[in-house]
């Protein structure tokens, strides 16, 4: 008993001791790191990593600091140091702590890269893995890394309480290589007996449950439960998903899942605004409704009004039909245009169907009819109408990588006189950042109209000039001008433009320069003028969104342009 007690007394003093030092080192300590550390750090064989540097509580010393308390910290760095080396491969490193100068310095002899000579691991990964590979450098990083990525893709094959019976690194000191031999137990391959939905308090949880595409007598992967988890968050009658196995109610090789969700609200209201010269104020409101039948059916309103376009709507879909990605609606809308190149009153609308590719790509296929009424001329048409958009671009403030493209094509067919009209709309931005101070923003645009029977009606003629496709130039303006003094636009258009952001990632504002060119002609082989613009803006962060400014100056003015145009838009400002 009494050697017990003294060797604790021995423990508890060493203890005391090392304190007592370490809190006189941090009397004498300073945050900022000296220049020239790394050159005290003698013959490494690897760059020594800034994160090192910071845990080593000799270089925080102050100059003045005692040469007792100086050899402490360096002994100890000296492990700190070997530890490192040894984590890089290097086994047999030795680090001697030196005090010279009044200075701590560390003499490394790391001795020879120790390589990896066999690996063995038992059972066999269920695919193919890069993990170790024989006669690379045995690195503490790699080699927890590479048991990790083992240990998921057994519990991504279904076996769920896949673990390590034993992970042995067997050293050769003469060869100076390492053998690895892994053991795993991998336990029954889980498939799932049943799924149980919590949460859905609002809407029906059958909507969940297609959304998540689990079905029972799946392998419950880890890549399943991951892919149902992204599906049902990312769609908007929920905040958060959890999609987790149950172990502990496993029977055999059965077991059921739980997805436990966070539902958003019956009912949303947004509004937008914005201001340009051409159009003046323009404001939108929109409603969404999902409390129909649980969630089974939802309908939207919506309104514009502003000096050039002014309109109503309304949609009514059923979600996740016939499949979790897929919807089908019907919607309706009515627009009056009054612009530099269009007037014209309009309903329009038709049943739809809509395949979600991604929760942003999607594929809209719509029995579109139309009823016109411009210049005393009434117009009805009907035909088959698709969208196509993709979007790889995402930020919490400006997308400063990917890239957007929306294509439209129709097919109206007048029903009560021969014409048969085919259109195109494409248009695609990219967005990237070259350097941290630089965000580069091309686009283009692509328009096109078919005659293939009767006189192509103006209000299916291409037009170009505003905010999204030549700014500078009042809205529909850029083309030939009737003797009513709007434009008559054309059959083919091209438009693009180039946004430089300056700053991109600023917590105020971001300056903006910009430049727009545009075409509007007849037909291929005929002559039009090319128009250009520039302007410059700013890009305001404010809790409500990104909002923008901008100034724009048309290089090839007609009389009847303005010598400039401003635009403010709130939300989408790229």
């Amino acid at each position: 008993m009494s050697c017990f007690l003294t060797r604790s007394r021995d423990k508890s003093f060493v203890a005391l001791l090392r304190m007592t030092l370490l809190s006189a080192a941090c009397l004498f300590s300073f945050n900022a790191l000296a220049v020239d550390d790394a050159g005290r750090i003698v013959d490494s064989p690897v760059a020594v990593p800034e994160s090192l540097f910071k845990k080593m509580d000799t270089l925080r010393l102050r100059p003045d600091a005692g040469s007792g308390v100086v050899r402490y910290m360096a002994a100890n760095d000296a492990e700190l140091l070997r530890e490192w080396l040894r984590s890089e491969g290097y086994l047999d490193a030795q680090v001697t702590p030196q005090y010279v100068e009044g200075q701590a310095r560390w003499q490394v002899k790391a001795g020879t890269l120790w390589r990896i000579r066999h690996v063995e691991i038992r059972p066999a990964p269920p695919r193919k893995l890069t993990l170790l590979n024989v006669n690379d450098a045995f690195r503490s990083e790699s080699y927890e890394s590479a048991k990790a990525r083992l240990l998921l893709a057994w519990r991504d094959a279904g076996y769920l309480r896949a673990k390590f019976i034993s992970a042995a690194v067997i050293p050769d000191h003469q060869s100076q290589q390492v053998d690895v031999v892994w053991q795993g137990e991998l336990g029954p391959q889980f498939y799932i007996s049943d799924i149980r939905v919590e949460g859905a308090s609002q809407y029906d949880s059958e909507i969940a449950l297609k959304l998540s595409r689990l079905q029972a007598g799946q392998v419950v992967t880890q890549q399943r439960l991951f892919e149902a988890t992204q599906r049902i968050a990312m769609d908007s009658r929920y905040q958060h998903a959890i999609v987790v196995p149950e172990l502990e109610k496993s029977v055999g090789d059965q077991v059921p899942v739980r997805i436990a969700l966070t539902e958003t609200g019956w009912r949303k209201l947004t509004a937008d605004a914005g201001y340009s010269t051409d159009s003046g104020i323009g404001l939108g409101i929109g409603w969404v409704d999902r409390s129909l039948s649980e969630g089974r059916l939802e309908y939207s309103l919506r309104g514009v009004v502003s000096r050039t376009n002014s309109g109503v709507g309304a949609t009514l879909l059923k979600p996740v039909w016939p499949d979790a990605d897929q919807q089908v609606g019907i919607s309706a809308d009515y627009n009056r245009v009054d612009s530099d190149g269009r007037r014209y009153d309009s309903v329009s609308g038709g049943p739809f169907w809509q395949w979600y590719f991604t929760s942003d790509d999607y594929l809209r296929l719509t029995l579109h009819a139309e009823q016109v009424r411009e210049a005393g001329i009434s117009l009805l048409t009907l035909g088959p109408r698709a969208d196509i958009h993709f979007q790889s671009s995402r930020a919490l403030r400006l997308p400063t990588r990917g890239w957007r493209l929306d294509v439209g094509l129709d097919l109206p067919m007048r029903m009560n006189n021969p014409g048969l009209w085919p259109l195109i709309d494409a248009s695609g931005r990219i967005y990237q950042q070259p350097f941290d101070w630089l965000l580069v923003s091309p686009r283009l645009g692509y328009g096109r109209t078919l005659n293939l029977q009767g006189t192509v009606p103006k209000i299916y003629r291409q037009f170009a000039g505003g905010a999204t496709s030549v700014r500078g130039y009042a809205l529909d303006s850029l083309g030939p001008v009737g003797i009513d003094g709007l434009a008559t636009g054309g059959l083919m258009k091209t438009y693009g433009g180039l946004d430089l952001v300056l700053r991109p990632n600023a917590d105020l504002f971001s300056p903006v320069l910009f430049s727009d060119v545009g075409k509007v002609w007849q037909a291929i082989g005929t002559t039009a003028p090319v128009v250009w613009s520039v302007g410059v803006g700013a890009i305001v962060h404010t809790p409500a969104g990104p909002l923008r400014l901008d100034l724009a100056l048309p290089l090839k003015r007609k009389p009847q342009d303005a010598r400039f145009q401003v635009y403010i838009s709130l939300g989408d400002v790229l």
